[in-house]
């Protein structure tokens, strides 16, 4: 099991100092969120080779809404996710995460993308576009050897895509290596009817990343989800990527986190 953090989540204030303390965590990666740019890449370099912590992830930096009705928003976005991808084939990284409507979710005033009915309706518009910008973002994935990874999130933060099933059809659609989804516990908790099958349905093939929290979004073994089964089914597809933590830490970060490790390793070894 290889287990990664989200950046913000790592012990300490610096930079290297979060790369130390995964380190001394027996964490072996770390998703990049604020430090996802170029002007910071000779520092994750130096970080990386005194620690041996490996970027999992990279984020967007710029801005931008893939859905947006203008069109100078949209390709923002599009430049945005293909720095991140350069930000990854620097230090090592899968690919950029990318959760393609929540940007137009989570920012007031966005305008969105008429509906044209009876030509397409909005959503359809709207889906069809994402495939289409994920397109041209997945060609220069391919050509860097990194990959978008599409994020499935619950209906209350995104309306699409919600389950491991539609980020697969997605990347079916873009049909581009440069393309693939990933499984998250904490919104699979409230999207799916069953973990385990989702996972199995999704397989190795489409699954590129695994975000780990409990039912409540805090540690995983604090709430009620069932990791077990979870491993079980990461197990049988042959999943051999990385497990990242994006919850929420309660009390002291490096012993919340060091019987979280214990946690984890345990459940897999078990699973």
């Amino acid at each position: 099991m290889k287990l990664s953090i989200l950046e913000a989540m790592a012990p300490g204030k610096t930079l290297m100092e979060k790369f130390r303390s995964l380190r001394e965590l027996g964490i072996e990666g770390i998703e990049l969120t604020v430090s996802s740019t170029m002007e910071h890449v000779p520092e994750i370099r130096a970080a990386m080779k005194e620690t041996g912590t490996q970027p999992t992830l990279t984020a967007n930096r710029l801005g931008g809404c893939l859905i947006d009705a203008r069109k100078e928003e949209r390709e923002l976005a599009v430049r945005s996710h293909i720095l991140a991808l350069e930000v990854a084939a620097e230090v090592g990284a899968i690919g950029v995460i990318s959760p393609p409507v929540i940007t137009m979710t989570m920012q007031a005033g966005r305008p969105r993308i008429p509906d044209l009915t009876p030509i397409a309706s909005q959503s359809q518009l709207e889906r069809d576009m994402v495939i289409a910008l994920y397109g041209q973002i997945a060609e220069r994935g391919a050509q860097l050897g990194t990959t978008i990874v599409v994020e499935p999130l619950n209906r209350y933060e995104q309306w699409w895509p919600c389950t491991v099933a539609e980020g697969v059809e997605i990347c079916r659609r873009v049909n581009s290596q440069g393309c693939r989804t990933m499984a998250d516990l904490f919104h699979m908790n409230i999207e799916e009817t069953d973990l385990p099958a989702a996972i199995r349905q999704g397989g190795r093939e489409f699954i590129y990343n695994v975000h780990l929290a409990d039912s409540h979004r805090h540690l995983p073994g604090t709430g009620h989800t069932d990791f077990r089964a979870a491993f079980t089914a990461l197990k049988e597809i042959g999943y051999d990527r990385y497990c990242g933590l994006e919850c929420r830490v309660d009390g002291d970060p490096m012993t919340a986190l060091r019987e979280t490790v214990r946690f984890l390793r345990r459940t897999w070894d078990e699973a």
